[in-house]
């Protein structure tokens, strides 16, 4: 009997409606080397995600969104909004997901800090540039300041490149010249390029993101389910400001159309500030398990930390660390004028129930 054969997700570009054009021989396995961009088209109005309900008409010319790290856990969400808003999107990733595959994408698989990406760029209306990395990896020469400053400074050479004007990048709350760790320095250098650029852009800093899929929620479901006793950094009373995924990337969308935004920085943090400890017991209560807290002296903490950052997927980096324990918040007051953000609260992983 025949089966149905799914679709194959190819290295360099590819796109959930239509296979594009096949390469040429002188192009690479990953589509970097020569061959030419698709020709502009138009989606048909059905072409969002399963589920989704197409919002703008047929008759309307389709926007075409430039959208970096898109396979990640906020691209994924940035992405179903563009979709669902009747764009067409260039999704650019290292390593592209199948789930992501959908009409009205083009999947582009590469390394953002190299130029052979750019010419994907082309026909694009607008950027919006999220991928980065908190992960110090020297021999894989994925350093934060080689992915997160010169990838930014690739994304802009694109948009010049290609008359892309509109550019929005997520930063992280806390970037600073002075910042203690690498991770704040290098998004600050990177919001420098961009503030730089030429181009009509907006900076968003948003505080630690939750959602179903979530490192920091997951992280402690899984913790708090296999260890009978919960290890805390120090005090644990250091201060978070969660705010929701989808209010972030909703943000990010709306970004591309609110004047207003234009050449500010606009800090995103949930709508209640509440220390680390307070969230690990929501965590603990809405999985329905009951741990006793073990604080952790922050020295013992720290070399913890730094033996755990060999392991292939370390929970936490010495950077997270220092950051954690400094504790993050912010003034919501431009999020709320420009996006009506925050709302939600966060109250555990209610999604893991």
């Amino acid at each position: 009997m025949a089966t149905e054969r799914k679709p194959e997700l190819e290295p360099g570009a590819t796109s959930g409606q239509e296979r594009l054009p096949r390469r040429s021989r002188s192009e690479g396995a990953d589509g970097r080397v020569g061959g030419r961009p698709p020709a502009r088209r138009h989606s048909p109005a059905q072409a969002t995600l399963p589920g989704m309900e197409p919002s703008v008409p047929a008759a309307r010319a389709v926007r075409r969104v430039l959208l970096t790290g898109a396979s990640g856990f906020l691209g994924r969400e940035v992405l179903r909004r563009l979709l669902a808003g009747g764009s067409e999107v260039v999704a650019v990733s290292r390593r592209p997901r199948r789930d992501t595959i959908s009409p009205g994408v083009i999947q582009v698989a590469a390394e953002i800090t190299g130029g052979e990406w750019h010419r994907w760029a082309e026909h694009c209306s607008a950027a919006i540039h999220l991928a980065g990395t908190i992960h110090e990896l020297p021999r894989a020469r994925d350093t934060v300041d080689r992915v997160n400053r010169v990838g930014t400074e690739s994304v802009v050479a694109a948009c010049r490149a290609h008359g892309i004007r509109r550019l929005v990048y997520v930063s992280a709350l806390g970037a600073h010249r002075d910042a203690t760790t690498a991770y704040l320095r290098s998004k600050w250098h990177a919001e420098e390029a961009v503030r730089r650029s030429g181009l009509d852009w907006t900076i968003v800093r948003p505080a630690l993101l939750f959602g179903p899929g979530d490192r920091f929620s997951g992280t402690l479901a899984r913790m708090l389910r296999r260890l009978p006793v919960f290890p805390v950094f120090g005090s644990g009373a250091y201060v978070l400001q969660p705010i929701a995924v989808a209010e972030v990337a909703a943000a990010l969308v709306a970004a591309l159309e609110i004047g207003a935004c234009a050449s500010e920085v606009v800090e995103m943090g949930g709508p209640e500030i509440l220390t680390y400890v307070e969230a690990v017991r929501r965590t603990a209560a809405v999985l329905g398990v009951r741990r006793t807290l073990v604080h952790l002296p922050v020295g013992v903490s720290r070399l913890m930390v730094r033996v755990l950052q060999w392991a292939p997927d370390p929970p936490i980096t010495p950077d997270q660390l220092t950051m954690l324990l400094a504790g993050s918040r912010c003034d919501t007051r431009a999020a709320s004028l420009l996006f009506d953000a925050p709302r939600l609260r966060y109250e555990g992983p209610t999604w893991l129930k």
